[in-house]
């Protein structure tokens, strides 16, 4: 970050050019069609899914020194599970890439480099190429001068492998993380890419979001995103990676399209949310988090972005609690040069739909004292994801007036997803009858018909 940050946006603001307002507005209009978030397998496809090119990304890694080997051991993980799978293809065994989109280390101590050059010296195969970008943390100790004296010798990435064009930005936190020398430098790069094939998705890279894209990009950006928003929307065939967020990946805005791609990595630390659950970014459970994407192209340049949960040793099931529990999350860009079929646009909003409770779910209250008690109930379905709840309690003396309300996440984000949540309100008042309604949320904040209990608290002796 440099000293003066408003002045930093200002300045980037007023040399916006006009394309920029898409973004402002809610992008660049097209025509949208809904595809379900589910792998399109041999059965229900024109055509069996073949990949030619196959890589692992992720970012977020925070690899520390050999006394705290929890995410090293992760990241060897990451290693180790993308080659079992690529290895139990018949038609493509290969791994061609492992990319890190920043925030490789914690804080750029060279301690921290050797830990993760260890893991890569161990795991990496001569088939697969290993590039990284620099994040915000890598600056911590060694900034540039470190990550290139125990890294790569350069900054910035243009590497073609089997055709195919990634394209990274390390980041420059004196210049509003990304200089405007580099920004040309990538608007070089995306046109000569394009050259290369029109019809080919190109993949870039860079730490942060740009701004208002995926999950938790509203709070967590890069600020050089009106520059480089500017710069991906004149590329439909633009798949972007970023982090720093460490939003999870099987929320479903990890993958938006409004002109182009852009695709949030996760994290193998720790979870942060968007600021829009009782302000709540890192609930209980957020080191539960280890997490990252497989993507795949065929002949056809289709894409498909397979987010695995290390965790668990498998791929993220669908989100959403209608779906068969085994279903597989898969997003899939049929063709990523044509605006046209892009799918994770903000017309999915509209087509949702709004959560609901099964007949039968119950709110169950117990352990009521005083002033407290604690809420149970069974969790909602929705088409997609149900994101969290709104709580709300009414005191039958003030039945008009909302006496609580606090909202909690659903907890999809962890795998497998609990049936039921629990609750605990606080600052009730003795021998006061009330009702609490639980009211579901999808990811959209789109509300659905509440269930309800009543229950009297502990009168005062």
């Amino acid at each position: 970050m440099t000293k003066h940050p408003v002045l930093n946006f200002l300045r980037i603001l007023l040399c916006l050019p006009l394309s920029m307002t898409l973004l402002l507005g809610g992008g660049i209009p097209t025509r949208s069609r809904q595809i379900e978030l589910e792998q399109k397998t041999d059965a229900d496809s024109q055509q069996p899914f073949v990949p030619v090119f196959r890589f692992a990304v992720a970012s977020d890694v925070h690899i520390r020194d050999a006394s705290e080997p929890r995410n090293a051991d992760r990241f060897a993980q990451m290693f180790q599970t993308a080659y079992r799978y690529s290895e139990a293809h018949e038609s493509y065994k290969s791994l061609d890439a492992v990319l890190l989109a920043g925030d490789i280390v914690d804080n750029g101590a060279d301690e921290q480099y050797d830990e993760l050059n260890r893991v890569v010296r161990e795991n990496l195969r001569n088939e697969t190429q290993f590039i990284t970008v620099m994040g915000n943390h890598e600056y911590g100790v060694g900034g540039h001068e470190g990550y290139m004296r125990n890294m790569h010798d350069t900054l910035d990435k243009h590497i073609v492998i089997k055709g195919f064009h990634i394209i990274g930005l390390s980041t420059d936190p004196k210049d509003t993380w990304h200089t405007l020398k580099q920004m040309h430098w990538m608007s070089e790069q995306l046109r000569e890419a394009k050259k290369d094939d029109p019809e080919k998705p190109i993949f870039t890279m860079q730490h942060g979001h740009i701004w208002n894209t995926v999950y938790v990009s509203r709070s967590w950006f890069t600020q050089s995103s009106f520059f480089l928003h500017a710069i991906y929307a004149q590329y439909p065939q633009v798949v972007n990676f970023s982090g720093h967020s460490h939003g999870p990946i099987n929320h479903p805005m990890s993958v938006w399209q409004s002109g182009y791609t852009a695709v949030g990595t996760g994290t193998l630390n720790y979870f942060e949310m968007e600021r829009d659950i009782g302000d709540n970014t890192v609930p209980a459970g957020s080191d539960r988090a280890a997490q990252y994407f497989i993507v795949e192209v065929d002949a056809e340049n289709r894409v498909r972005l397979l987010p695995f949960n290390l965790l668990t040793g498998e791929f993220f099931k669908t989100p959403s609690t209608t779906d068969d529990p085994e279903k597989q999350l898969v997003y899939f860009i049929e063709k990523p040069s044509d605006r046209a079929t892009h799918a994770y646009t903000a017309a999915r909003k509209k087509t949702n739909g709004k959560p609901w409770f099964d007949e039968g779910a119950a709110v169950a209250v117990q352990n009521i004292t005083a002033t407290t008690v604690d809420v149970t109930f069974d969790q909602a379905q929705d088409n997609v994801c149900v994101y969290g709840y709104r709580i709300k309690v009414t005191d039958k003396e003030k039945p008009n007036k909302t006496a609580l309300e606090k909202e909690i996440y659903s907890e999809y984000y962890f795998e497998p997803m609990p049936e039921t949540l629990t609750c605990k309100l606080e600052g009730l008042t003795a021998g006061h009858e009330y009702t609490v309604q639980v009211i579901p949320l999808n990811v959209w904040r789109q509300t659905g018909n509440p269930i309800s209990a009543s229950f009297r608290t502990v009168s005062e002796s």
